[in-house]
């Protein structure tokens, strides 16, 4: 039984991994970039900004 259910995981796997994983992959460095400026970016460009205010 579970050897006959194998090779249709890995057909489906492999095609998982060909067409469904690049696209995930793109939304992934997508969203990891984006919370990188967020989470980095944004706090010294906040601060960049409030300290620039301050000095003027």
């Amino acid at each position: 039984m579970l050897q006959t259910m194998v090779p249709k995981s890995f057909r489906a796997m492999k095609f998982y991994f060909t067409t469904v994983y690049q696209e995930i992959w793109v939304g992934v460095a997508i969203t990891a970039y984006a919370y990188y400026k967020i989470s980095y970016g944004g706090k010294k460009a906040v601060a960049d900004k409030s300290s620039g205010a301050g000095h003027h």
